[in-house]
C-alpha cells in the first residue's frame, strides 16, 4: 500500500516530536581525580579506578605527568577511560616537557583529551603578554601535531591565578594555533572565579561563542556570588546539586540548546566530605539531572 503524502508528513512530524521529547543524554560523565585522591581507604590507583568505575562514571582524570604510568596501568587493568590528561605547560620554557611525546603516543586511540594548564612559573609574564602568547602558540601547535598522530584532541584548561586564567585568553590562543584538534574546556569554577557577578548575565551568548571550540566541560555545585571567602573555592566548588548557582540550567543549555556532545566532568577540589560517599552522592545528582533533561 502506498502511503498518502499527508499521512506520511503527519507521521514524520509525530516521530520527530517524540524524539525531541525523549532526547537521550549520552555525554560521558567523568570525575576529577581530586574526588578520591588522598582517601584513607582507597589509596592506590587500582582501588580508586575500581571504585569510580563501579559507581557508574564513564571515566576519570589522569592528573599530572608524574602520575601517568600508575594511572595508565590501573585504567588498562580495569578497561576504563582516562577522560583527560591534566598537565602543565610552562611558558618560561623553550620547549614542551620531554615526556609528553611518548605519553601521547601511549594514549593513541584512547579518546583521552590533552588538557594543559598554562603557567609562567617565574611570574615573568603577565597574562596576554604578546611575547609569551606567541611562544605559547608555537608550543600548542607542536602539541597539536603530536596529538594528531595519536588521533587525540587538545582542550586548553584556563585556570584561575595562572598565566592563562580566562576563557577569553584561552580562546585567543586556540584561534592563533588554528588547528582543528586544538580547542578549550569550560570549567565552571574557574569561570566564576574570573568573572564578576555583574558580568555573568551574558553567559549563554558567551557559551555559544565557545561552542565551535568546546572540547570539555567541568561542573560543580557553586554559589552565585562575588566570593569574599579566603579561597574562592569555598563558594565555587561545592558538592554537585548544592549552592545558589543553577548548575542544572548550565548543563541543560549546553546539551539541549547548544547540542554539546562532549564529556562533562565533576570538580571536587577541597570539598570536605567522605570521598567515597561524595562520589556516590554526586552520581545520584547526575542521574537526577540526566532523567530531568531526558524527560523535559
Amino acid at each position: 500500500m502506498i502511503m498518502k503524502p499527508v499521512v506520511f508528513v503527519i507521521l514524520s512530524l509525530l516521530v520527530g516530536h517524540t524524539e525531541a521529547l525523549s532526547q537521550k543524554i549520552d555525554n560521558d560523565f567523568f570525575v576529577l581525580h581530586n574526588a578520591i585522591r588522598g582517601d584513607s581507604v582507597y589509596k592506590t590507583f587500582d582501588q580508586q579506578v575500581s571504585l569510580i568505575k563501579s559507581l557508574g562514571y564513564d571515566g576519570v582524570e589522569i592528573n599530572q605527568l608524574e602520575s601517568f604510568a600508575g594511572m595508565k596501568a590501573a585504567l588498562d587493568q580495569h578497561q576504563f577511560k582516562g577522560s583527560y590528561l591534566y598537565f602543565k605547560i610552562n611558558v618560561d620554557q623553550p620547549q614542551l616537557d620531554e615526556r609528553l611525546e611518548s605519553i601521547i603516543a601511549q594514549l593513541k586511540g584512547s579518546g583521552t583529551l590533552l588538557a594543559p594548564y598554562m603557567v609562567s612559573d617565574s611570574k615573568k609574564f603577565k597574562p596576554s603578554s604578546h611575547e609569551a602568547d606567541a611562544h605559547l602558540t608555537a608550543l600548542l601547535q607542536q602539541l597539536g601535531k603530536w596529538a594528531q598522530k595519536s588521533n587525540l584532541q587538545v582542550a586548553l584548561y584556563p585556570h584561575y591565578g595562572f598565566y592563562v586564567e580566562t576563557i577569553d585568553h584561552a580562546l585567543k590562543l586556540v584561534k592563533a594555533a588554528d588547528m582543528k584538534n586544538v580547542g578549550l574546556s569550560f570549567n565552571l569554577c574557574h569561570w566564576l572565579a574570573t568573572t564578576p557577578l555583574a558580568e555573568r548575565t551574558d553567559w549563554k551568548k558567551d557559551l555559544k561563542t565557545l561552542q565551535p571550540y568546546l572540547k570539555m566541560v567541568t561542573i560543580s555545585g557553586a554559589n552565585q556570588v562575588d566570593s569574599q571567602a579566603k579561597t574562592p573555592w569555598d563558594d565555587y566548588i561545592l558538592p554537585l546539586g548544592t549552592g545558589t548557582y543553577d548548575t542544572y540550567d548550565l548543563v541543560s543549555y549546553l546539551v539541549k540548546d547548544l547540542k554539546y556532545k562532549g564529556p562533562i566532568g565533576v570538580q571536587c577540589y577541597n570539598i570536605k566530605a567522605d570521598k567515597p560517599e561524595l562520589l556516590r552522592s554526586t552520581m545520584q545528582v547526575w542521574q537526577t539531572y540526566k532523567s530531568k533533561l531526558e524527560s523535559e
